[in-house]
């Protein structure tokens, strides 16, 4: 059974030991007679259910599955059905999967998901807002991009299978190292209705850094296509020789004088232990002395700590474990050579401002438990840069005190908002509680949580939960700063 570490999943908390475990995921596409449509992807982890035997000591697992949709406290749409998993043996238990597809009108949705075990009787449901968009038919577009994780020709009409193909959704947006390849399905839509007839158009591929926008050296394809209503295609791109960090899977549409019609970005994380920084070359590093004198030997763990806010995620494991020893020479060593690979031409100046910021996140955001740089606020501060906006609440009615950061724009991404809570009123620390920036907590209950302060017994699997507080943060959050 595939081990799936980052997930982007409905149910991240929700589910517990002796609880059915569910990654769930959807994506739009559109049909030119039809409209847009649904396609929600399911993945059972095996471990998590109950299974009965028969006499030939086959297993299997039976799951009930409610999908509902809900618009104006209207329902629009509701699916209830059983699944049964296919037969498998004791030794080998796998993970199985369903793929639905719902013709809906464009608009807002409010969508529960259901998934009760039948043979144990355990349950578990979550919900989220979908949003499906018409599609414009002025506008060159491109549907959703659904990465696949095992692909096949076949003739079998079904829910898995797409223009003659069998494909497996993969429902997470990391690639481990065993994985050297990023597959995945999208189609083009209204090329015939701005190019001539049979006009070609080119297709380009390609991986770029996510924090620098810069792309990868030799992760490149094309394909030339013809316009038509519905362009689908499946790519595969090789990503062997990809370092671990946070990337962009980029997709641009170019016609024949070279101008980009479309441009399409996906966020992925990769982990290549193969191609981790070489530890033992450090060692022969040679600190610069401006480096030296700016640092004491005592102070040097709390300098190397306060890199981890702006390291990728494999450093972060690196500086981590260094902090668990001893060896300050060694964490000297790393910490000059961070700075040197950062910035090559001036290491010590690109170190100094940096330094000003850890200052002042540690003025700001340090508490009696944790380092500036260690809590949340501090560590966003460090990683995105002071937000355009704050938004203090520290006295609303039923709520946690709480803060609500607004940033314009960051990297590719704007108007995100980071919400802050201090749920224990005595440390000061203002954990993350939710943000809709791509790669931090995303908590769909979040107004639910910051009203907890009176009432603490909360169902957390009502899905209107967070109406019923009062308050202003929802307000404030959507855009009422």
């Amino acid at each position: 059974m595939r081990k799936i570490l980052t997930v982007l999943c409905l149910f991240a908390g929700l589910t517990a030991l002796a609880k059915p475990q569910v990654y769930f995921n959807y994506k739009v596409f559109h049909t030119p007679e039809q409209g847009p449509y649904l396609s929600t992807s399911l993945q059972f982890i095996s471990g998590s259910f109950k299974y009965k035997g028969d006499e030939l000591g086959n297993l299997s697992a039976s799951v009930e599955i409610t999908h509902l949709f809900t618009a104006n406290d209207r329902i629009v749409l509701v699916d209830k059905y059983v699944l049964d998993s296919p037969q498998m043996k004791d030794s080998i238990v796998d993970d199985f999967y369903d793929i639905q597809r719902y013709k809906l009108p464009a608009g807002i949705y409010s969508y529960e998901l259901v998934i009760k075990d039948l043979i144990s009787g355990e349950q578990v449901q979550g919900n989220q807002e979908i949003e499906i968009k018409a599609l414009a038919p002025t506008e060159i577009t491109l549907s959703d991009i659904e990465f696949i994780e095992d692909l096949h020709k076949s003739d079998e009409q079904n829910n898995f299978t797409k223009n003659g193909y069998f494909m497996l959704p993969y429902l997470t947006n990391y690639f481990p190292p065993e994985m050297d390849k990023i597959a995945f399905y999208t189609e083009v839509y209204n090329t015939d209705q701005l190019l001539e007839t049979d006009e070609q158009f080119l297709m380009t591929y390609s991986v770029e850094n996510y924090k620098s926008g810069l792309p990868v050296e030799g992760i490149f394809k094309f394909k030339r296509l013809n316009a038509a209503e519905v362009v689908p295609q499946i790519i595969v791109l090789p990503i062997g020789s990809l370092r671990s960090g946070d990337y962009n899977l980029r997709i641009d549409l170019i016609n024949k004088n070279n101008d980009t019609l479309h441009t399409e970005k996906v966020f992925f994380q990769r982990r290549n232990e193969i191609l981790q920084t070489d530890i033992a070359s450090i060692k022969d590093v040679e600190i610069d002395p401006s480096f030296k004198n700016s640092i004491t030997r005592d102070s040097v763990p709390y300098f190397l700590g306060s890199l981890m806010p702006i390291s990728e995620r494999y450093e972060y494991e690196i500086i981590r474990t260094m902090l668990k020893g001893y060896d300050t020479t060694y964490m000297e060593q790393y910490f000059f050579a961070y700075w040197k690979q950062t910035n090559p031409e001036d290491p010590f100046m690109a170190w100094s401002a940096y330094k000003q910021q850890v200052y002042y996140a540690e003025k700001l955001f340090g508490t009696q438990i944790k380092y500036g740089w260690e809590a949340d606020r501090g560590r966003v501060h460090l990683q995105y840069g002071a937000p355009n906006a704050i938004l203090d609440r520290p006295n609303e009615p039923s709520a946690y005190p709480y803060q609500i950061w607004h940033y314009y724009r960051i990297g590719q991404r704007s108007n995100v908002r980071f919400v802050f809570y201090n749920p224990d009123l005595a440390t000061n620390d203002y954990p993350l509680l939710h943000s809709d920036m791509q790669g931090e907590l995303q908590n769909f209950r979040w107004e639910g949580d910051l009203h907890r302060r009176d009432t603490p017994n909360t169902n957390v699997d009502d899905p209107g939960g967070s109406v019923h507080y009062g308050g202003n943060s929802g307000t404030f959050y959507r855009g009422g700063m």
